[in-house]
């Protein structure tokens, strides 16, 4: 299970592209990221076989958020909201939003990060281990 592969095979699923220059430093970076807090979570050392796609997911969410905070997602991922209405006379343009009950993509491309980088707790309760 090469978790980087798959890490960048995942990132092409949601249509961004790691560049060759970037690929180690930032993907490595959030992969470690993610081992990190499942660790705590399941009190081991180890990473076992069957949270191989929560790490992936994580370490996914992780990098998408990086980058989105940084400004670097490119324009495969445009966040402008839908016009809702538009009068032109006197030219007014106004923009669909939260207000009026529909969500924005940047709205919901958080709420995919979200749960991506925060799987359900059951998922680490079955390989959790006590510390006594």
């Amino acid at each position: 299970m090469d978790v980087y592969n798959d890490v960048v095979y995942r990132l092409l699923q949601f249509g961004y592209f790691v560049p060759a220059s970037v690929r180690d430093a930032e993907v490595m970076c959030a992969i470690d990221r993610a081992a990190e807090i499942i660790r705590a979570n399941i009190n081991r050392t180890d990473i076992p076989p069957g949270l191989h796609r929560t790490w992936v997911d994580m370490a996914t969410g992780f990098f998408l958020s990086d980058k989105k905070a940084a400004g670097q997602l490119g324009e495969e991922f445009d966040f402008t909201a839908p016009v809702k209405k538009i009068t032109e006379g006197d030219v007014s343009v106004e923009f669909a939003g939260a207000s009026d009950g529909s969500s924005t993509p940047e709205t919901r491309f958080d709420a995919l990060l979200n749960s991506l980088v925060n799987p359900p707790k059951y998922v680490f309760s079955r390989f959790r281990r006590l510390i006594w």
